[in-house]
């Protein structure tokens, strides 16, 4: 499956362009590939550099950490428009997570430093993304919260 260029009124783009001036919204599309991929397909590994920042178009991927004494174990399932890849905005732009696809699917796709370049230097563009992505961010981490304590709650008889 070959990665596509994104037109700027791709409804895709609603969430994370969302009120967003015509202008921003073709300085993102621009930037922006379709990316397909395959159920069972690792998006990204943890650890590594994130080299793409991504929303989920369709489909759904895992994101599993890996805990000492228990393995690799998911923490949250993305859905259609959120967000994966963050890191590659945010320093030290590594992968917090491992990302598997779940079922067959698309992001669109940003290239990290080409992101971040724009964003350095198009501060209306820089105050639209930032908002988006710390939301996203602050969803992440209630729900990453709310299954690690899933995890806890079914007992253990150490900390991890």
């Amino acid at each position: 499956m070959a990665e596509a260029k994104l037109g700027s009124m791709d409804p895709a783009l609603d969430w994370f362009g969302r009120d967003a001036p015509a202008q921003a919204r073709s300085v993102l599309a621009e930037l922006a590939t379709v990316r397909p991929f395959r159920q069972g397909e690792v998006l990204f590994h943890e650890g590594e550099e994130a080299t793409r920042f991504e929303v989920l178009r369709s489909g759904r991927v895992a994101l599993r950490v890996l805990v000492p004494e228990r393995g690799e174990m998911t923490v949250l399932t993305v859905e259609p428009g959120d967000v994966l890849g963050w890191s590659a905005v945010a320093a030290p732009y590594r992968y917090t997570s491992t990302a598997t696809a779940v079922e067959d699917g698309e992001t669109i796709a940003w290239e990290g430093a080409a992101l971040r370049g724009v964003l350095r230097t198009d501060c209306r563009l820089a105050s639209i993304v930032y908002p988006r992505l710390l939301e996203a961010v602050a969803r992440r981490l209630i729900g990453t919260r709310e299954q690690l304590l899933d995890v806890f709650a079914r007992g253990s008889d150490h900390a991890w």
